[in-house]
C-alpha cells in the first residue's frame, strides 16, 4: 500500500514540475513578442524620422534647382534675351547651351541632389497667386502664331472662412460698389482691360480697343461667359461664382497677341489664365511666365515640385493704376471751405479756369 501511494506522490510531483516549465515558456513567449514588437516600433520611428529628413532635404535640393533657373532666367533679361530655351529632359544638366552652367549636386557626400530640371518657357496656364489692388500685366502671345479666340479666367478667394459667396450681391442692377467695410463677399471685383497688340500700334488704337470690365461676383446668378466688345456695355459683368471660385470666358477674339492688366478689388484673388484656338484647342502662351519643375532626391527619397516664374522684370504694372499721363502740363486749382467748393479761384474767368496763374 506504501509503494503505490509514494508513485502517486511523485506522478503529482512530476506534473507540477511540467506546469511551471510550461508557464515559464508562454512567459518567455509573450515577453519575447512584447520585447519584438518595441524594437519594430522603435525601427519604424526611427525610419519616420529619417524619411522626414530626407525628404526635407529632397525638397530643399529641388528648390535650389528652381532657384538656379530663376538665377540664369533673371540675368538672361537683364542682358536682354529675347528667348529662354525650352529644357524638357532630365539628362541634359550641365550638358551645354543655355543651361551649361547648372550644377545638380548640393552634396555629394550625403548623395543629395535634383535629378531632373525641366523648363517650359511656353505654358497653356499662366498662374498668378495674389492679385491685388496694383494691377498685374498678363502678356497673352499664341506661341504657335495661331490666332487665339477665347480666354479663360478662373480665380478663387484668398480670404479663409466659411462659404466665399455667402454676402455677395445678387445682381449688378443695384449699387455694387462700396465702400470697402461694407463689401462683405469673400470675392473681390475683378477689373479686366484686355486690348490686342497685334499688327500696328499707336495710342489711338489702343485706347479705342480696350475692353474694360469689372467682373462683379454674384451667389448663384450671373453669367460665365463674355464676348470681346469696347463698349462701355460690358463695364460692369455680373459673373457667377460657387464656393470653389468664379470662371469668366472671353469669346470673339481673333488676333495672335493680346495684352490684358487685371486687379482685384475689395480682396486679393488667386488667377489662373489659359487660351483657346477657334477649334477649343489649348494654346501655349509665351513671353509670360516658364514653369520649372523640379525633381529633388536626398538617398532613396525623392521630392518634385512646379513653379511659375515670369519671364519680365515684374509682372506688375511699372505705372501708377491711377494717375495721368501726359506730354502737356496739366494743373486743377480749386478751393475747399466747409459747407463750400469753388473751382474758379480768385475769380479767373477764361475757357480754361484750372490753367491761369
Amino acid at each position: 500500500m506504501s509503494t503505490i501511494q509514494t508513485s502517486q506522490t511523485s506522478i503529482r510531483h512530476s506534473q507540477a514540475g511540467m506546469v511551471s516549465i510550461m508557464t515559464t515558456m508562454v512567459l518567455m513567449i509573450v515577453i519575447s513578442l512584447i520585447v519584438l514588437g518595441f524594437a519594430q516600433l522603435s525601427r519604424r520611428n526611427q525610419r519616420e524620422t529619417l524619411d522626414r529628413q530626407l525628404s526635407s532635404q529632397a525638397f530643399y535640393a529641388a528648390e535650389s534647382g528652381v532657384n538656379d533657373v530663376r538665377e540664369l532666367i533673371n540675368a538672361a533679361l537683364a542682358t536682354g534675351t529675347a528667348t529662354v530655351p525650352e529644357k524638357n529632359g532630365c539628362t541634359d544638366t550641365g550638358t551645354g547651351g543655355f543651361y551649361a552652367s547648372l550644377n545638380s549636386t548640393i552634396d555629394a557626400a550625403t548623395n543629395v541632389e535634383y535629378t531632373c530640371l525641366l523648363v517650359d518657357p511656353s505654358p497653356e496656364t499662366l498662374r498668378y497667386s495674389d492679385i491685388g489692388t496694383t494691377s498685374t500685366v498678363v502678356p497673352l502671345i499664341s506661341a504657335s502664331g495661331t490666332p487665339i479666340s477665347q480666354i479663360n479666367l478662373n480665380w478663387q478667394s484668398k480670404v479663409t472662412g466659411s462659404n466665399p459667396t455667402t454676402g455677395c450681391p445678387t445682381s449688378t442692377a443695384s449699387a455694387v460698389f462700396t465702400p470697402a467695410s461694407g463689401w462683405s463677399c469673400g470675392y473681390g471685383i475683378l477689373r479686366i482691360d484686355l486690348v490686342p497688340t497685334s499688327g500696328s500700334l499707336s495710342s489711338d488704337s489702343l485706347r479705342t480697343n480696350t475692353m474694360t470690365t469689372f467682373a462683379v461676383p454674384l451667389n448663384a446668378a450671373g453669367t460665365n461667359a463674355a464676348n470681346y466688345a469696347t463698349s462701355t456695355n460690358n463695364n460692369r459683368l455680373g459673373v457667377r461664382c460657387s464656393s470653389t471660385g468664379c470662371s469668366l470666358e472671353i469669346g470673339n477674339l481673333g488676333q495672335t497677341s493680346y495684352y490684358m492688366r487685371v486687379s482685384s478689388i475689395y480682396h486679393s484673388s488667386a488667377l489662373q489664365v489659359s487660351a483657346e484656338s477657334s477649334g477649343g484647342t489649348p494654346l501655349e502662351l509665351t513671353g509670360a511666365q516658364a514653369v520649372i519643375d523640379a525633381t529633388g532626391k536626398a538617398q532613396d527619397v525623392l521630392r518634385r515640385i512646379q513653379v511659375h516664374v515670369p519671364l519680365r522684370a515684374s509682372s506688375e504694372n511699372q505705372l501708377s493704376d491711377y494717375a495721368i499721363q501726359s506730354t502737356d502740363g496739366i494743373c486743377k486749382r480749386f478751393s475747399v471751405m466747409d459747407g463750400y467748393f469753388d473751382s474758379n479761384v480768385n475769380g479767373v474767368t477764361s475757357t480754361n479756369q484750372f490753367c491761369q496763374p
